[in-house]
């Protein structure tokens, strides 16, 4: 049977968790984008064009401080661009937000993290979900309330539509009449 570990080797598996978070976002960051494009069976295109890319590293990071005991909202400390989508609506905002609380917590689980760690990884992700879909749904009418969590970054309404230009190669005719 095995022992249950002590408080300082807790501690010790704790302090590596934050550090890896805070320093190695992009691993993270890099399993959440595969995850994302395995799930879902989506034109990959347009899966690249996820309404939190831009901000994912920064969230991760902010929550490794949190791991270390910063008791603020790493949601609110996050500095960056937070694209929201009206097309795509507060249920693509939970699918991307489901996507990087597992890999969060099975990271946590990988490196050792323990209940409190799980319990702080998913509190911060409802966080940042409650308060973008609140800023969503701003979006769409101003009159309602805003996020109880302020997100410490920037958002901004992403378009997503289709481009009427057609490209034309070089040297190809179009059909119509050149005029000199």
């Amino acid at each position: 049977m095995r022992k249950a570990p002590d408080m300082s080797e807790r501690g010790r598996k704790a302090t590596g968790l934050a550090r890896f978070f805070r320093q190695q976002p992009d691993r993270i960051a890099a399993l959440w984008r595969r995850m994302r494009l395995t799930v879902h069976d989506a034109d990959p295109a347009q899966m690249m064009l996820s309404q939190l890319d831009g901000l994912v590293e920064a969230f991760i990071r902010e929550i490794g401080v949190t791991l270390e005991g910063d008791d603020t909202s790493p949601w609110s400390r996050t500095k960056a661009v937070l694209r929201l989508s009206p097309e795509r609506g507060a249920r693509a905002l939970h699918e991307e937000f489901a996507a990087l609380r597992r890999c969060l917590v099975d990271a946590s689980e990988v490196l050792g993290g323990g209940e409190w760690e799980k319990e702080r990884i998913n509190r911060s992700v409802d966080e940042a979900v409650d308060s973008a879909v609140a800023l969503l749904q701003k979006l769409r009418d101003s009159r309602v309330e805003g996020p109880r969590v302020p997100f410490g970054g920037l958002v901004v309404e992403y378009f997503e539509r289709p481009s009427r230009v057609r490209h034309v190669p070089p040297g190809a005719r179009d059909g119509r009449t050149a005029m000199h």
